[in-house]
């Protein structure tokens, strides 16, 4: 089985890469964020307490975020292969997702230099409230305004997708996820792509690290 982690700073394109990934080779896409909202959509003990600390610009603990994922691997569906979306994002996650083994493992940050890009991406950007798909209301909208183009659910600005808690999510990400590269790097699993370029040119250089 492989694994392929993609990680980066709020607003680097993860879910959007993760998404075209699944599509290119078939491995099946787990996204993180979309196990923490559905948590927060069916107000569970957990996804209360994870949404308080989203509104804060917090990340949920490890040991949350770990339960809800060997959760999700233990479904059964992932024989040839699976893509982290945005996991792991501290070195505690990075060394526990280590124990979990595979074949082979590739790490991929995403990588944007210039905070204001990275602001710019999530004020305007759109997810489904229904299946969680990513638009952009500049540079990806939706076909039909306010719909999405794969489920026709609705389509909105998350609540914490305002700029003042986007830089607080960027500092707690830069804090937090720094050991997360050093650690895949002393692996020698680490590959740098930057992130800043168009969604076609992003793929191209991540289908060059995984061809």
């Amino acid at each position: 089985m492989k694994r392929i982690i993609l990680f980066g700073a709020p607003g680097c394109g993860k879910g959007t890469q993760a998404d075209a990934l699944e599509q290119q080779y078939g491995y099946k896409k787990i996204s993180t964020g979309d196990l923490v909202r559905a948590e927060v959509a069916a107000q569970t003990p957990i996804g209360l307490e994870i949404k308080t600390l989203t509104e804060m610009g917090r990340l949920a603990p490890d040991e949350t975020i770990l339960k809800l994922l060997k959760n999700r691997l233990a479904q059964g569906d992932l024989l040839n292969g699976y893509i982290l979306d945005g996991f792991p994002r501290t070195l505690a996650q990075a060394e526990e997702l280590s124990r979990m083994t595979v074949d082979t493992e590739t790490a991929i940050y995403l990588k944007i230099v210039n905070e204001d890009v990275v602001v710019g991406r999530l004020t305007s950007r759109l997810t489904c409230s229904q299946c969680g798909a990513i638009f952009n209301s500049v540079s990806n909208p939706p076909r039909k305004a306010g719909l999405c183009d794969l489920c026709g659910g609705p389509v909105r600005q998350r609540a914490d997708d305002n700029e003042e808690t986007v830089r607080r999510r960027i500092n707690v990400y830069r804090e937090q996820t720094q050991p997360v590269i050093d650690y895949y790097k002393r692996l020698g699993k680490l590959h740098e792509v930057d992130a800043s370029g168009t969604i076609e040119e992003v793929s191209a250089a991540i289908s060059g690290v995984l061809n």
